[in-house]
């Protein structure tokens, strides 16, 4: 039997890592003269939202797979609803 030994996910820690990246890059393309000044007004929007997106998404399969581990349901829709005739009268 093996155990997995991994970090959980920390999504704060992931966006920063990307936003940090984003900036950088953005640097090295301006100081590499790949873009010009006039550029750069929507490269910086365009990371920081990239980031965010990669952030909620994240997210999102970590509380998935965190329901799937705790073995934890979420709400029955209205088709999977039980009505128990004895009580309801």
């Amino acid at each position: 039997m093996t155990t997995k030994n991994t970090h959980p996910l920390e999504v704060g820690y992931l966006v920063m890592g990307l936003i940090f990246l984003g900036l950088a890059g953005i640097w090295a393309l301006r100081e590499a003269q790949v873009v010009e000044l006039e550029e750069m007004s929507w490269l910086l929007p365009l990371s920081l939202i990239a980031a965010g997106v990669v952030g909620l998404v994240a997210a999102a399969a970590k509380n998935g797979a965190r329901r799937r581990s705790t073995g934890e349901q979420s709400e029955p829709s209205p088709e999977e609803w039980t009505y128990d005739d004895e009580r309801n009268l």
